[in-house]
Protein backbone atom coordinates (compact mmCIF):
# COMPACT_ATOMS: atom_id res chain seq x y z
CA UNK A 1 0.00 0.00 0.00
CA UNK A 2 1.61 3.11 -1.35
CA UNK A 3 0.32 6.57 -2.13
CA UNK A 4 2.35 7.25 -4.70
CA UNK A 5 0.62 4.56 -6.68
CA UNK A 6 -2.12 7.20 -6.83
CA UNK A 7 0.12 10.24 -8.13
CA UNK A 8 -1.59 9.54 -12.02
CA UNK A 9 -4.94 9.92 -10.89
CA UNK A 10 -4.23 12.08 -8.89
CA UNK A 11 -2.36 14.42 -11.18
CA UNK A 12 -5.10 13.75 -14.02
CA UNK A 13 -7.89 14.15 -11.54
CA UNK A 14 -6.63 17.37 -9.61
CA UNK A 15 -6.90 15.54 -6.02
CA UNK A 16 -5.29 17.15 -3.11
CA UNK A 17 -3.30 14.88 -0.63
CA UNK A 18 -6.43 14.11 1.85
CA UNK A 19 -8.52 13.38 -1.41
CA UNK A 20 -5.91 10.66 -2.48
CA UNK A 21 -5.88 8.95 1.41
CA UNK A 22 -9.65 9.09 0.98
CA UNK A 23 -8.99 7.23 -2.69
CA UNK A 24 -6.57 5.07 -0.95
CA UNK A 25 -9.40 3.90 1.77
CA UNK A 26 -12.21 3.01 -0.79
CA UNK A 27 -9.56 1.10 -2.76
CA UNK A 28 -8.94 -1.18 0.41
CA UNK A 29 -12.44 -1.18 2.49
CA UNK A 30 -15.11 -1.42 -0.33
CA UNK A 31 -15.70 -3.82 -2.71
CA UNK A 32 -16.67 -2.39 -6.38
CA UNK A 33 -20.33 -2.99 -6.09
CA UNK A 34 -20.51 -1.28 -2.96
CA UNK A 35 -18.86 1.74 -4.16
CA UNK A 36 -21.53 1.36 -7.30
CA UNK A 37 -23.96 1.29 -5.09
CA UNK A 38 -22.56 4.45 -3.21
CA UNK A 39 -21.69 6.64 -6.06
CA UNK A 40 -25.34 6.08 -7.32
CA UNK A 41 -27.38 6.79 -3.75
CA UNK A 42 -24.57 9.57 -3.60
CA UNK A 43 -25.30 11.27 -6.95
CA UNK A 44 -29.27 11.13 -5.96
CA UNK A 45 -28.41 12.69 -2.68
CA UNK A 46 -26.53 15.48 -4.58
CA UNK A 47 -29.21 16.20 -7.13
CA UNK A 48 -31.43 16.51 -4.15
CA UNK A 49 -29.28 19.17 -2.24
CA UNK A 50 -29.23 21.55 -5.58
CA UNK A 51 -32.93 20.75 -5.90
CA UNK A 52 -33.21 21.60 -2.16
CA UNK A 53 -31.64 25.16 -3.24
CA UNK A 54 -33.70 26.23 -5.71
CA UNK A 55 -36.98 27.10 -3.98
CA UNK A 56 -34.86 28.87 -1.71
CA UNK A 57 -33.63 31.29 -3.74
CA UNK A 58 -36.06 31.57 -5.20
CA UNK A 59 -38.71 32.53 -2.73
CA UNK A 60 -36.36 35.18 -2.08
CA UNK A 61 -35.67 36.29 -5.41
CA UNK A 62 -39.46 37.25 -5.99
CA UNK A 63 -39.58 39.21 -2.47
CA UNK A 64 -37.94 41.64 -4.24
CA UNK A 65 -39.73 44.29 -6.06
CA UNK A 66 -37.71 44.90 -9.36
CA UNK A 67 -40.10 46.75 -11.70
CA UNK A 68 -41.69 49.65 -9.67
CA UNK A 69 -39.75 52.27 -11.30
CA UNK A 70 -38.90 53.12 -14.80
CA UNK A 71 -35.06 53.70 -14.94
CA UNK A 72 -35.09 57.20 -15.29
CA UNK A 73 -36.57 57.57 -12.03
CA UNK A 74 -34.88 54.85 -10.47
CA UNK A 75 -33.62 55.68 -6.42
CA UNK A 76 -30.86 54.33 -4.64
CA UNK A 77 -33.11 51.91 -3.04
CA UNK A 78 -34.37 50.43 -5.86
CA UNK A 79 -30.64 50.15 -7.36
CA UNK A 80 -29.62 48.40 -4.82
CA UNK A 81 -33.25 45.90 -4.67
CA UNK A 82 -32.21 45.33 -8.47
CA UNK A 83 -28.70 44.77 -7.98
CA UNK A 84 -29.95 41.90 -4.75
CA UNK A 85 -31.86 40.24 -7.20
CA UNK A 86 -29.87 39.90 -9.89
CA UNK A 87 -27.57 37.93 -7.83
CA UNK A 88 -29.54 35.84 -6.17
CA UNK A 89 -31.29 35.02 -9.79
CA UNK A 90 -27.57 34.24 -10.95
CA UNK A 91 -27.10 31.78 -8.08
CA UNK A 92 -30.51 29.89 -8.79
CA UNK A 93 -29.77 29.65 -12.10
CA UNK A 94 -26.29 28.03 -11.51
CA UNK A 95 -27.60 25.77 -9.03
CA UNK A 96 -29.87 24.78 -11.95
CA UNK A 97 -26.57 23.93 -14.15
CA UNK A 98 -25.22 22.32 -10.83
CA UNK A 99 -28.81 19.71 -10.93
CA UNK A 100 -28.15 19.21 -14.63
CA UNK A 101 -24.51 18.25 -14.07
CA UNK A 102 -25.75 16.21 -11.34
CA UNK A 103 -28.37 14.50 -13.45
CA UNK A 104 -26.21 13.89 -16.47
CA UNK A 105 -23.33 12.14 -14.27
CA UNK A 106 -25.98 9.58 -12.93
CA UNK A 107 -27.93 9.30 -15.95
CA UNK A 108 -24.79 8.21 -17.55
CA UNK A 109 -23.67 5.91 -14.82
CA UNK A 110 -27.65 4.40 -14.56
CA UNK A 111 -29.24 4.70 -17.51
CA UNK A 112 -31.92 6.31 -16.01
CA UNK A 113 -33.53 9.68 -15.18
CA UNK A 114 -32.90 11.24 -11.85
CA UNK A 115 -35.69 11.90 -9.59
CA UNK A 116 -37.07 14.77 -8.92
CA UNK A 117 -40.32 15.10 -8.89
CA UNK A 118 -41.60 15.25 -5.33
CA UNK A 119 -38.07 15.33 -4.49
CA UNK A 120 -37.89 18.68 -3.34
CA UNK A 121 -37.63 19.16 0.77
CA UNK A 122 -40.78 17.75 2.20
CA UNK A 123 -41.56 21.10 5.35
CA UNK A 124 -39.58 24.73 5.39
CA UNK A 125 -37.23 25.11 7.52
CA UNK A 126 -35.58 22.11 5.73
CA UNK A 127 -31.85 20.46 6.39
CA UNK A 128 -30.44 19.88 3.17
CA UNK A 129 -29.10 15.73 2.46
CA UNK A 130 -26.85 14.92 4.95
CA UNK A 131 -25.85 17.85 6.14
CA UNK A 132 -24.29 18.44 9.68
CA UNK A 133 -26.82 19.61 11.92
CA UNK A 134 -24.46 21.84 13.58
CA UNK A 135 -23.16 24.71 11.41
CA UNK A 136 -20.30 28.12 12.42
CA UNK A 137 -22.14 30.30 14.89
CA UNK A 138 -24.20 32.79 12.70
CA UNK A 139 -25.57 36.32 13.75
CA UNK A 140 -27.24 35.58 16.79
CA UNK A 141 -24.82 32.97 17.78
CA UNK A 142 -27.25 29.89 16.41
CA UNK A 143 -25.87 26.97 15.03
CA UNK A 144 -28.75 25.26 13.61
CA UNK A 145 -28.25 24.32 9.50
CA UNK A 146 -32.07 24.40 8.71
CA UNK A 147 -32.96 26.76 6.32
CA UNK A 148 -36.13 28.55 5.85
CA UNK A 149 -38.25 30.17 3.15
CA UNK A 150 -37.54 33.78 3.68
CA UNK A 151 -37.74 36.94 2.08
CA UNK A 152 -34.78 39.16 1.78
CA UNK A 153 -33.64 40.40 4.77
CA UNK A 154 -30.36 40.01 6.78
CA UNK A 155 -30.82 36.56 8.66
CA UNK A 156 -32.01 35.48 5.25
CA UNK A 157 -28.33 36.03 3.80
CA UNK A 158 -27.21 34.28 6.68
CA UNK A 159 -28.61 31.33 6.07
CA UNK A 160 -27.86 31.22 1.98
CA UNK A 161 -24.19 31.55 2.89
CA UNK A 162 -24.46 28.66 5.36
CA UNK A 163 -25.66 26.75 2.44
CA UNK A 164 -22.32 27.78 0.22
CA UNK A 165 -19.96 27.81 3.49
CA UNK A 166 -16.83 26.77 1.93
CA UNK A 167 -14.41 24.38 3.54
CA UNK A 168 -10.58 24.71 4.30
CA UNK A 169 -8.89 21.89 3.61
CA UNK A 170 -5.43 21.76 5.17
CA UNK A 171 -2.15 19.18 4.20
CA UNK A 172 -0.16 20.14 6.70
CA UNK A 173 0.47 16.83 7.98
CA UNK A 174 0.68 14.51 4.79
CA UNK A 175 -0.02 11.07 6.31
CA UNK A 176 1.46 7.87 4.52
CA UNK A 177 0.89 4.49 4.58
CA UNK A 178 3.01 2.30 6.00
CA UNK A 179 3.79 -1.40 5.36
CA UNK A 180 1.65 -2.67 8.86
CA UNK A 181 -1.60 -4.36 8.66
CA UNK A 182 -4.31 -2.95 5.98
CA UNK A 183 -6.64 -3.11 9.30
CA UNK A 184 -3.85 -0.61 11.03
CA UNK A 185 -3.82 1.31 7.77
CA UNK A 186 -7.37 2.02 7.20
CA UNK A 187 -7.55 2.85 10.62
CA UNK A 188 -5.08 6.08 10.02
CA UNK A 189 -7.05 6.77 7.56
CA UNK A 190 -9.35 7.02 9.26
CA UNK A 191 -8.00 9.18 11.70
CA UNK A 192 -6.01 11.46 9.35
CA UNK A 193 -9.74 12.28 7.42
CA UNK A 194 -11.45 12.95 10.48
CA UNK A 195 -9.36 14.92 11.79
CA UNK A 196 -8.83 17.33 8.48
CA UNK A 197 -12.42 17.01 8.04
CA UNK A 198 -12.24 16.33 4.61
CA UNK A 199 -13.69 14.79 2.25
CA UNK A 200 -17.17 13.08 3.70
CA UNK A 201 -20.43 12.60 2.82
CA UNK A 202 -22.41 11.92 6.35
CA UNK A 203 -22.54 14.64 8.59
CA UNK A 204 -20.68 16.83 5.67
CA UNK A 205 -19.85 21.15 6.68
CA UNK A 206 -19.63 22.04 3.03
CA UNK A 207 -21.56 21.05 -0.63
CA UNK A 208 -17.56 20.86 -1.21
CA UNK A 209 -16.92 18.21 1.15
CA UNK A 210 -19.74 15.62 -0.12
CA UNK A 211 -18.78 16.63 -3.83
CA UNK A 212 -14.85 15.59 -2.47
CA UNK A 213 -16.17 12.56 -1.18
CA UNK A 214 -18.28 11.58 -4.72
CA UNK A 215 -14.70 12.75 -6.95
CA UNK A 216 -12.69 10.02 -4.85
CA UNK A 217 -15.75 7.36 -5.49
CA UNK A 218 -14.62 8.11 -9.09
CA UNK A 219 -11.33 8.34 -9.11
CA UNK A 220 -11.00 4.82 -6.83
CA UNK A 221 -9.66 1.25 -8.68
CA UNK A 222 -13.45 0.23 -8.16
CA UNK A 223 -15.06 2.37 -11.29
CA UNK A 224 -14.28 3.06 -14.52
CA UNK A 225 -14.90 4.93 -17.85
CA UNK A 226 -17.21 1.83 -18.82
CA UNK A 227 -19.42 2.81 -15.91
CA UNK A 228 -20.54 5.83 -17.60
CA UNK A 229 -21.59 4.42 -20.86
CA UNK A 230 -25.15 3.47 -19.56
CA UNK A 231 -26.91 6.11 -20.06
CA UNK A 232 -26.65 7.27 -24.06
CA UNK A 233 -24.77 10.66 -24.72
CA UNK A 234 -27.04 12.21 -27.05
CA UNK A 235 -29.53 11.73 -24.48
CA UNK A 236 -28.67 14.05 -21.86
CA UNK A 237 -28.75 17.24 -20.84
CA UNK A 238 -27.17 19.27 -23.76
CA UNK A 239 -25.05 21.98 -23.62
CA UNK A 240 -27.41 24.58 -26.11
CA UNK A 241 -29.95 24.58 -22.75
CA UNK A 242 -27.98 26.27 -20.92
CA UNK A 243 -26.68 30.03 -20.82
CA UNK A 244 -25.24 31.50 -18.29
CA UNK A 245 -27.02 34.75 -17.93
CA UNK A 246 -30.81 36.28 -19.05
CA UNK A 247 -32.91 38.85 -18.37
CA UNK A 248 -33.73 37.97 -14.22
CA UNK A 249 -29.83 37.91 -13.69
CA UNK A 250 -29.10 41.52 -15.31
CA UNK A 251 -28.93 43.96 -13.15
CA UNK A 252 -28.22 48.29 -14.30
CA UNK A 253 -25.86 49.51 -11.95
CA UNK A 254 -27.71 53.24 -12.11
CA UNK A 255 -29.95 55.67 -13.92
CA UNK A 256 -30.03 55.26 -17.46
CA UNK A 257 -32.90 56.41 -20.68
CA UNK A 258 -34.92 53.19 -20.89
CA UNK A 259 -35.85 54.75 -24.21
CA UNK A 260 -31.91 54.99 -26.03
CA UNK A 261 -31.40 52.14 -28.51
CA UNK A 262 -28.62 49.98 -27.41
CA UNK A 263 -25.37 50.63 -29.62
CA UNK A 264 -25.06 48.76 -33.19
CA UNK A 265 -22.35 45.66 -32.77
CA UNK A 266 -20.72 46.56 -35.55
CA UNK A 267 -20.68 50.92 -37.52
CA UNK A 268 -20.47 50.25 -40.96
CA UNK A 269 -19.20 52.53 -44.10
CA UNK A 270 -22.77 52.60 -44.93
CA UNK A 271 -24.19 53.63 -41.76
CA UNK A 272 -21.53 56.02 -41.48
CA UNK A 273 -22.96 57.21 -45.22
CA UNK A 274 -26.60 56.74 -44.28
CA UNK A 275 -26.42 58.70 -40.95
CA UNK A 276 -23.30 61.57 -41.59
CA UNK A 277 -21.53 60.23 -38.40
CA UNK A 278 -18.27 58.58 -38.61
CA UNK A 279 -19.13 56.97 -35.17
CA UNK A 280 -22.70 55.80 -33.96
CA UNK A 281 -24.68 58.43 -31.60
CA UNK A 282 -27.49 57.78 -30.60
CA UNK A 283 -29.56 60.09 -28.37
CA UNK A 284 -25.89 61.72 -27.85
CA UNK A 285 -23.29 60.55 -25.99
CA UNK A 286 -24.30 62.14 -22.75
CA UNK A 287 -27.55 60.30 -22.75
CA UNK A 288 -27.19 57.13 -20.38
CA UNK A 289 -28.45 53.71 -22.17
CA UNK A 290 -29.40 50.45 -20.34
CA UNK A 291 -26.39 48.76 -22.13
CA UNK A 292 -23.84 51.53 -20.33
CA UNK A 293 -24.98 50.43 -16.96
CA UNK A 294 -25.73 46.43 -17.91
CA UNK A 295 -24.33 44.19 -15.13
CA UNK A 296 -24.22 40.04 -15.31
CA UNK A 297 -23.43 38.62 -11.99
CA UNK A 298 -22.43 35.40 -14.04
CA UNK A 299 -19.06 35.35 -15.86
CA UNK A 300 -18.93 33.16 -19.35
CA UNK A 301 -15.62 31.29 -18.12
CA UNK A 302 -16.62 30.30 -14.68
CA UNK A 303 -16.56 26.49 -15.20
CA UNK A 304 -14.19 23.64 -15.76
CA UNK A 305 -14.50 21.98 -19.63
CA UNK A 306 -15.63 23.17 -23.16
CA UNK A 307 -19.19 24.39 -21.87
CA UNK A 308 -20.69 24.84 -18.76
CA UNK A 309 -22.82 22.08 -19.11
CA UNK A 310 -21.40 18.95 -20.62
CA UNK A 311 -22.36 15.60 -21.26
CA UNK A 312 -20.66 12.50 -19.91
CA UNK A 313 -19.29 9.45 -20.70
CA UNK A 314 -15.82 9.29 -18.94
CA UNK A 315 -14.84 9.44 -15.27
CA UNK A 316 -12.68 12.78 -16.88
CA UNK A 317 -16.04 13.81 -17.68
CA UNK A 318 -17.42 13.56 -14.36
CA UNK A 319 -14.94 14.89 -12.24
CA UNK A 320 -14.34 18.09 -14.59
CA UNK A 321 -18.78 18.25 -13.91
CA UNK A 322 -18.02 18.42 -10.45
CA UNK A 323 -15.14 20.81 -10.37
CA UNK A 324 -17.44 23.40 -11.58
CA UNK A 325 -19.87 22.79 -9.19
CA UNK A 326 -17.61 23.25 -6.38
CA UNK A 327 -15.70 26.14 -7.80
CA UNK A 328 -18.68 28.14 -8.96
CA UNK A 329 -20.58 27.34 -5.34
CA UNK A 330 -17.52 28.01 -3.05
CA UNK A 331 -15.23 29.15 -5.16
CA UNK A 332 -12.13 28.90 -7.08
CA UNK A 333 -9.12 26.85 -5.39
CA UNK A 334 -5.94 24.61 -6.05
CA UNK A 335 -6.00 21.06 -5.54
CA UNK A 336 -5.99 20.95 -1.58
CA UNK A 337 -5.90 24.45 -1.61
CA UNK A 338 -8.46 27.34 0.40
CA UNK A 339 -11.60 28.13 -1.04
CA UNK A 340 -11.69 31.64 -2.52
CA UNK A 341 -13.96 34.83 -3.09
CA UNK A 342 -14.06 34.13 -6.52
CA UNK A 343 -14.98 31.11 -8.83
CA UNK A 344 -12.80 31.53 -11.81
CA UNK A 345 -8.93 31.79 -12.16
CA UNK A 346 -9.74 35.37 -13.94
CA UNK A 347 -11.52 36.71 -10.97
CA UNK A 348 -14.45 38.08 -13.05
CA UNK A 349 -17.14 36.13 -10.97
CA UNK A 350 -17.73 35.97 -7.49
CA UNK A 351 -18.48 32.95 -5.84
CA UNK A 352 -22.16 31.87 -4.62
CA UNK A 353 -20.51 32.58 -1.10
CA UNK A 354 -18.81 35.80 -1.84
CA UNK A 355 -21.55 37.11 -3.91
CA UNK A 356 -24.13 36.87 -1.29
CA UNK A 357 -21.59 37.84 1.39
CA UNK A 358 -20.81 40.97 -0.52
CA UNK A 359 -25.02 41.72 -0.16
CA UNK A 360 -25.09 41.16 3.23
CA UNK A 361 -22.56 43.33 4.16
CA UNK A 362 -24.72 46.16 2.68
CA UNK A 363 -27.45 45.59 5.32
CA UNK A 364 -27.35 47.61 8.97
CA UNK A 365 -26.87 44.47 11.07
CA UNK A 366 -23.69 43.33 9.28
CA UNK A 367 -21.73 45.79 10.97
CA UNK A 368 -22.47 44.45 14.75
CA UNK A 369 -22.79 40.68 13.51
CA UNK A 370 -21.49 38.31 15.81
CA UNK A 371 -21.47 35.67 12.81
CA UNK A 372 -18.32 33.29 11.90
CA UNK A 373 -17.08 34.16 8.38
CA UNK A 374 -13.85 31.96 6.77
CA UNK A 375 -10.78 32.92 8.95
CA UNK A 376 -8.88 31.94 5.22
CA UNK A 377 -11.14 35.11 3.79
CA UNK A 378 -10.21 37.88 5.91
CA UNK A 379 -7.50 39.78 3.60
CA UNK A 380 -10.90 39.25 0.87
CA UNK A 381 -13.28 40.14 3.28
CA UNK A 382 -11.68 43.16 4.53
CA UNK A 383 -11.45 44.04 0.85
CA UNK A 384 -14.72 44.01 -0.02
CA UNK A 385 -15.91 46.50 3.15
CA UNK A 386 -13.10 48.88 2.02
CA UNK A 387 -14.36 48.93 -1.15
CA UNK A 388 -18.47 48.85 0.10
CA UNK A 389 -17.31 51.66 2.83
CA UNK A 390 -16.04 53.91 -0.21
CA UNK A 391 -19.04 53.77 -1.98
CA UNK A 392 -21.31 54.47 0.30
CA UNK A 393 -22.83 50.77 0.23
CA UNK A 394 -21.43 49.07 3.48
CA UNK A 395 -23.92 48.45 6.06
CA UNK A 396 -26.64 50.84 4.98
CA UNK A 397 -29.95 49.31 4.38
CA UNK A 398 -32.50 48.01 7.14
CA UNK A 399 -35.58 45.84 5.89
CA UNK A 400 -38.22 47.97 7.08
CA UNK A 401 -37.00 50.93 4.69
CA UNK A 402 -37.05 48.60 1.68
CA UNK A 403 -40.44 47.57 2.39
CA UNK A 404 -41.31 50.82 2.62
CA UNK A 405 -39.88 52.17 -0.65
CA UNK A 406 -41.57 49.40 -2.05
CA UNK A 407 -38.68 47.25 -3.25
CA UNK A 408 -39.24 44.63 -0.83
CA UNK A 409 -42.67 42.83 -0.39
CA UNK A 410 -43.67 41.52 3.40
CA UNK A 411 -43.33 37.95 2.72
CA UNK A 412 -44.01 35.30 5.55
CA UNK A 413 -41.49 32.74 6.77
CA UNK A 414 -42.20 28.89 6.18
CA UNK A 415 -45.71 29.48 4.46
CA UNK A 416 -47.65 25.83 3.62
CA UNK A 417 -50.65 26.42 1.99
CA UNK A 418 -53.03 24.90 4.52
CA UNK A 419 -52.49 28.51 6.49
CA UNK A 420 -53.35 30.73 3.63
CA UNK A 421 -57.30 31.17 3.39
CA UNK A 422 -59.10 28.84 0.65
CA UNK A 423 -59.06 31.56 -2.71
CA UNK A 424 -55.38 32.43 -1.53
CA UNK A 425 -54.25 28.70 -1.66
CA UNK A 426 -55.61 28.08 -4.58
CA UNK A 427 -53.43 30.68 -6.48
CA UNK A 428 -50.69 29.11 -4.29
CA UNK A 429 -51.82 25.05 -5.34
CA UNK A 430 -51.25 26.25 -9.09
CA UNK A 431 -47.30 27.24 -8.53
CA UNK A 432 -46.33 24.52 -6.63
CA UNK A 433 -48.32 22.52 -8.95
CA UNK A 434 -46.26 24.19 -11.86
CA UNK A 435 -42.75 24.00 -9.99
CA UNK A 436 -43.62 20.09 -9.85
CA UNK A 437 -44.51 19.98 -13.41
CA UNK A 438 -41.12 21.72 -14.19
CA UNK A 439 -39.52 18.98 -11.95
CA UNK A 440 -40.91 16.39 -14.24
CA UNK A 441 -40.19 17.68 -17.67
CA UNK A 442 -36.92 18.15 -16.59
CA UNK A 443 -37.32 14.47 -16.01
CA UNK A 444 -38.37 14.33 -19.42
CA UNK A 445 -35.57 16.12 -21.42
CA UNK A 446 -33.44 12.30 -20.50
CA UNK A 447 -36.68 10.96 -22.74
CA UNK A 448 -36.64 13.39 -25.65
CA UNK A 449 -34.22 12.38 -28.46
CA UNK A 450 -31.66 15.47 -28.63
CA UNK A 451 -31.58 15.67 -32.73
CA UNK A 452 -34.81 14.91 -33.87
CA UNK A 453 -37.60 17.71 -35.33
CA UNK A 454 -40.69 18.99 -34.01
CA UNK A 455 -43.36 16.96 -36.14
CA UNK A 456 -46.84 18.13 -37.26
CA UNK A 457 -48.85 16.76 -35.17
CA UNK A 458 -47.64 19.52 -32.18
CA UNK A 459 -45.74 17.04 -29.96
CA UNK A 460 -41.96 18.61 -29.26
CA UNK A 461 -39.93 15.90 -29.98
CA UNK A 462 -36.93 17.91 -30.53
CA UNK A 463 -34.72 18.29 -26.73
CA UNK A 464 -33.75 21.98 -27.40
CA UNK A 465 -37.21 23.14 -28.71
CA UNK A 466 -38.82 21.07 -25.62
CA UNK A 467 -36.33 23.00 -23.25
CA UNK A 468 -37.48 26.26 -25.08
CA UNK A 469 -40.98 25.67 -25.11
CA UNK A 470 -41.49 23.57 -21.28
CA UNK A 471 -38.92 24.82 -18.83
CA UNK A 472 -37.86 28.15 -20.58
CA UNK A 473 -41.48 29.13 -20.82
CA UNK A 474 -42.72 28.10 -17.70
CA UNK A 475 -39.77 29.78 -15.77
CA UNK A 476 -39.98 32.94 -17.21
CA UNK A 477 -43.20 33.06 -18.78
CA UNK A 478 -45.64 31.61 -16.53
CA UNK A 479 -44.10 31.26 -12.99
CA UNK A 480 -42.19 34.55 -12.97
CA UNK A 481 -45.61 36.12 -13.77
CA UNK A 482 -48.06 33.82 -11.78
CA UNK A 483 -45.41 34.75 -8.27
CA UNK A 484 -45.59 38.44 -9.40
CA UNK A 485 -49.72 38.00 -9.60
CA UNK A 486 -49.67 36.35 -6.39
CA UNK A 487 -47.92 38.80 -3.81
CA UNK A 488 -50.66 41.68 -4.99
CA UNK A 489 -52.46 40.00 -2.05
CA UNK A 490 -52.53 40.33 1.01
CA UNK A 491 -53.01 38.11 3.18
CA UNK A 492 -56.11 38.76 5.28
CA UNK A 493 -56.36 35.97 7.66
CA UNK A 494 -54.54 33.26 9.97
CA UNK A 495 -51.02 33.00 10.69
CA UNK A 496 -49.68 35.34 7.93
CA UNK A 497 -52.20 37.94 8.53
CA UNK A 498 -50.71 41.24 7.07
CA UNK A 499 -48.52 39.35 5.16
CA UNK A 500 -48.68 39.25 1.36
CA UNK A 501 -49.28 36.20 -0.51
CA UNK A 502 -45.98 33.93 -1.13
CA UNK A 503 -45.07 30.83 -3.27
CA UNK A 504 -44.65 27.74 -0.78
CA UNK A 505 -43.25 25.28 -3.34
CA UNK A 506 -44.56 22.50 -1.76
CA UNK A 507 -44.50 19.07 -2.85
CA UNK A 508 -47.89 18.90 -4.54
CA UNK A 509 -48.50 15.74 -5.87
CA UNK A 510 -49.94 15.63 -9.75
CA UNK A 511 -50.35 11.89 -9.82
CA UNK A 512 -48.25 10.06 -11.94
CA UNK A 513 -46.04 11.45 -14.96
CA UNK A 514 -48.94 10.16 -17.87
CA UNK A 515 -51.67 12.00 -16.31
CA UNK A 516 -49.85 14.56 -14.82
CA UNK A 517 -50.31 17.74 -16.82
CA UNK A 518 -53.93 16.75 -16.85
CA UNK A 519 -53.47 17.27 -12.81
CA UNK A 520 -51.95 21.04 -13.47
CA UNK A 521 -54.51 21.93 -16.03
CA UNK A 522 -56.93 21.12 -12.63
CA UNK A 523 -55.14 23.07 -10.38
CA UNK A 524 -55.43 25.81 -12.97
CA UNK A 525 -59.25 26.06 -13.13
CA UNK A 526 -59.41 26.22 -9.48
CA UNK A 527 -57.08 28.73 -9.56
CA UNK A 528 -59.25 30.52 -12.20
CA UNK A 529 -62.52 30.50 -10.24
CA UNK A 530 -60.21 31.73 -7.16
CA UNK A 531 -58.76 34.39 -8.56
CA UNK A 532 -62.54 35.32 -10.16
CA UNK A 533 -63.91 35.24 -6.43
CA UNK A 534 -61.06 36.97 -5.32
CA UNK A 535 -62.22 40.00 -7.75
CA UNK A 536 -59.17 39.91 -9.70
CA UNK A 537 -58.82 38.11 -13.09
CA UNK A 538 -55.19 39.48 -14.41
CA UNK A 539 -53.67 36.23 -13.62
CA UNK A 540 -56.21 34.63 -16.55
CA UNK A 541 -53.75 34.82 -19.20
CA UNK A 542 -50.99 33.09 -17.30
CA UNK A 543 -52.65 30.31 -16.46
CA UNK A 544 -53.85 29.99 -20.52
CA UNK A 545 -49.89 30.90 -21.54
CA UNK A 546 -49.08 27.62 -19.09
CA UNK A 547 -51.86 25.49 -20.15
CA UNK A 548 -54.19 26.12 -23.26
CA UNK A 549 -52.49 28.49 -25.27
CA UNK A 550 -52.98 27.67 -29.13
CA UNK A 551 -51.93 29.37 -32.72
CA UNK A 552 -53.97 27.96 -34.94
CA UNK A 553 -53.57 24.15 -34.75
CA UNK A 554 -50.64 24.53 -33.12
CA UNK A 555 -49.94 24.37 -29.64
CA UNK A 556 -48.23 26.99 -27.83
CA UNK A 557 -48.75 25.82 -23.96
CA UNK A 558 -46.28 23.95 -21.93
CA UNK A 559 -45.67 20.16 -23.24
CA UNK A 560 -47.72 17.16 -22.13
CA UNK A 561 -45.37 14.87 -20.94
CA UNK A 562 -48.00 11.83 -21.24
CA UNK A 563 -46.20 10.31 -24.49
CA UNK A 564 -42.61 10.30 -23.42
CA UNK A 565 -43.45 8.13 -20.57
CA UNK A 566 -46.14 6.07 -21.94
CA UNK A 567 -43.24 5.50 -24.55
CA UNK A 568 -40.98 4.93 -21.76
CA UNK A 569 -43.23 1.82 -19.90
CA UNK A 570 -43.76 0.39 -23.87
CA UNK A 571 -47.32 1.46 -23.84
Amino acid sequence: MDLSSLDHIAKEFKLSHAEKVMVHFINHTMTRDAALTRLKADLQAAISVELATIPIYLYTYYSLQRTNKSGENMDEAQIFANKAAGVIMSVAVEEMLHMSLSSNIFYALTGTPPQLYMNAPQTYPAMLPHHNPVGPPGPNGGTDTHIPLGGFGFETMWHFLQIEYPEFPTNDTPWEPSSCAVENEVAKARSYLHEHGWPADENWNSIGQFYSFIRCLIASDHVTDEDFLNGDNAQQIQHYNYAPNNIDTLNPSGVFNPWKPAPKAEWTKADAEATGQAEPSFMGDDVTGAANVAEYSNAPDSHEGEFELITVHSRKDAITALETICEQGEGYSDPGGAEGATDDPSKDEDSHFFKFLTLQAQLKEFEDTKEQLPEWMESSIAAMEALEKEQGAFSKWERSDLIKKGVLVDYPNNPVSAQYPKHLAALNDFNSGLFQYMLIMSETLYLVPAGANSGSSGLVENQKWFFNVGLHRSMIWVMDKWVKFMRGFEISQGPHKGKYLAPSFENLSLGNRETAFEALKALGEKARVASKELGNTDGDYIITQALSLMDGAESMHLPDVAPYWQKKKGN
